[in-house]
C-alpha cells in the first residue's frame, strides 16, 4: 500500500512539474510588445484585450496632434487603418493613397479606408517634451513616461510566455523610464 501511495505521489508531482513548465515556457497570451532596437530585448508589453489601438502624438515640427489607427489581424500582423492630422507640414501626407479616402472635417485632415499591412513598425521615443500615447479602448499609456527617451523600439503583437513576461514590464503595472 505504501509503495502505491509513493508511486501515486510521484506521478502527481511529475504532472504538476510538467504543467508548471508548460505554463512558464509556452507562449500563450497575445501582447502588444515593445522591443528595444539596440538590444533586441523585450522592454515592455501590454496584454492584448482589443484588436485595435491608436498612437497619438504631437508632431515635433509643426506641434499639432496626429492620431494613427491600427488593427491587429489573426496572424498578429498590423494594419494601419486611419490617420487624422492638422497640418500638411514635413512628414504628413497631402493626399490619400489608392483606395483610401481623404477628407477635411473641423479643421483636421482624415485618411480612412487605409489597409497598409505590416508585421511591425518602429517607434522613436524622442527626447522632446511632446505627447506620445498608446491608446486602446481601456488603456491610455504615456510612452514618454514608460519607455526611455532617445531610444527606438519595434512595436509588434506576439504571444509571450510567463518567463518572457518576467523580462519585460507590463505597461499596465508600472513605469520603466529613467
Amino acid at each position: 500500500m505504501a509503495a502505491i501511495k509513493k508511486k501515486w505521489t510521484g506521478s502527481v508531482l511529475a504532472a504538476f512539474l510538467a504543467f508548471f513548465l508548460i505554463l512558464a515556457f509556452v507562449p500563450f497570451q497575445k501582447n502588444y510588445v515593445f522591443v528595444r532596437n539596440d538590444t533586441d530585448t523585450i522592454t515592455a508589453y501590454l496584454p492584448l484585450e482589443e484588436a485595435s489601438f491608436q498612437i497619438k502624438y504631437t508632431h515635433t515640427i509643426h506641434r499639432s496632434d496626429v492620431l494613427e489607427s491600427y488593427k491587429v489581424l489573426k496572424d498578429n500582423s498590423l494594419v494601419a487603418t486611419g490617420l487624422v492630422y492638422e497640418d500638411f507640414s514635413i512628414g504628413m501626407p497631402s493626399d490619400a493613397a489608392e483606395g483610401e479616402t481623404f477628407s477635411e472635417r473641423n479643421g483636421k485632415y482624415h485618411i480612412t479606408n487605409m489597409a497598409r499591412k505590416m508585421a511591425d513598425f518602429r517607434l522613436f521615443i524622442g527626447d522632446v517634451d511632446a505627447d506620445l500615447f498608446f491608446l486602446t479602448a481601456s488603456d491610455e499609456i504615456d510612452l514618454k513616461k514608460t519607455l526611455e527617451r532617445g531610444q527606438s523600439y519595434t512595436v509588434r503583437v506576439q504571444r509571450l510566455s510567463f518567463i518572457q513576461q518576467l523580462k519585460g514590464v507590463n505597461l499596465n503595472e508600472q513605469e520603466i523610464a529613467s
